[in-house]
């Protein structure tokens, strides 16, 4: 059975992995707990979303792709007590602090052991997404599994690179008509 090629915008759609995606998170992080370098890669994690959105694909990332969100609905399914969202998620300047404090510490961190070596530099980044990863997982089993998804670091950035292509998009459109 061959599958159906989609386009959006004539953009070729990202086929979804969401179904196994989970286990790139386990094995990663295994993985680099075990070889500290190894968490380098955790890089890769947070550029493809970026990546994508760079190429005109939106947050076709967390929908599709991404492993955290993967795992968080994987385990959110089993164990959820569907308490109600806090009013604070649903606040305007939520989603930037929270991405600016994400980023801010990890800027900082990063600062502190680029000098000490890849062992150090690995496991920074590796207890950086183990944070992640546990307050995603935590938001997944108090609300709804994929809760932290409509707070997510990464998804807000890949929004507003959508948002933002979209204005160059119109402006470029605009002075095409004059």
């Amino acid at each position: 059975m061959t599958k159906k090629s989609i386009t959006v915008n004539g953009k070729k759609w990202i086929p979804t992995i969401q179904d196994w995606s989970w286990i790139i998170t386990i094995l990663w992080m295994t993985a680099a707990n075990l070889w500290h370098p190894f968490g380098l890669f955790g890089f890769v994690c947070m550029f493809t979303p970026v990546i994508i959105a760079l190429s005109g694909r939106g947050k076709m990332h967390c929908a599709r792709v991404c492993p955290r969100g993967s795992l968080i609905g994987k385990i959110g399914s089993i164990v959820n007590l569907g308490l109600k969202r806090p009013n604070l998620y649903r606040k305007k300047w939520f989603r930037p602090l929270l991405w600016g404090v994400m980023m801010g510490s990890f800027a900082v961190m990063l600062i502190f052991v680029i000098t000490q070596g890849v062992d150090t530099l690995g496991f920074a980044v590796l207890i950086f997404m183990e944070t992640a990863t546990v307050l995603a997982i935590i938001n997944g089993i108090l609300f709804t599994p994929r809760q932290w998804c409509t707070i997510c670091p990464m998804g807000y950035t890949s929004g507003n690179i959508r948002s933002l292509r979209k204005k160059l998009t119109e402006r470029r459109m605009k002075i095409v008509k004059e």
